[in-house]
Formats: structure tokens, sequence, C-alpha cells
């Protein structure tokens, strides 16, 4: 999957707006409901959108692959 950062950072800062416009409305998941083994699901902190874990992970990730992308090229305020 080709990053938006890719583009350059106007697309990036672009494409962020979108999301977190679009996940404003997103259905989220609720992991108690979930049956045991299930990925776990949790909200990027900076566009609100669907991060997923194996049940076991270890430490879970606050950003999406975009979002870090962004924070990793110094373009996330």
């Amino acid at each position: 999957m080709r990053l938006a950062t890719q583009q350059g950072k106007e697309a990036a800062l672009k494409a962020l707006a979108t999301r977190r416009e679009a996940n404003k409305t997103r259905k989220r998941v609720n992991n108690s409901s979930l049956y045991a083994g299930s990925d776990m699901h949790f909200d990027c902190i900076t566009c609100g959108g669907d991060i997923v874990v194996p049940e076991n992970y270890v430490t879970k990730p606050d950003l999406c692959d975009e979002c870090q992308a962004l924070k990793s090229a110094g373009w996330l305020e």
C-alpha cells in the first residue's frame, strides 16, 4: 500500500484532513464484545482511524501507518 507521504507534504496533509473527517462517523469496534483470539481495535490518536493488532500484542501503536509516516517526516503538528 502506498502512503500519502510519498506524494509530498501537501497531499499527505490533505489526506489527513480527509481521514479525520471520514473517521468522525466511523463505527467503532467494541473490543469487549469480540470473541477470544480476535484482533484488537484501537483508534489512531491523530486521525481517529482504526488500528488493528493481534490479541497477544505487547505494545499498542498510538498512530496508524499514515500518521506515523507523517510524524516521521516531521509534517505532523
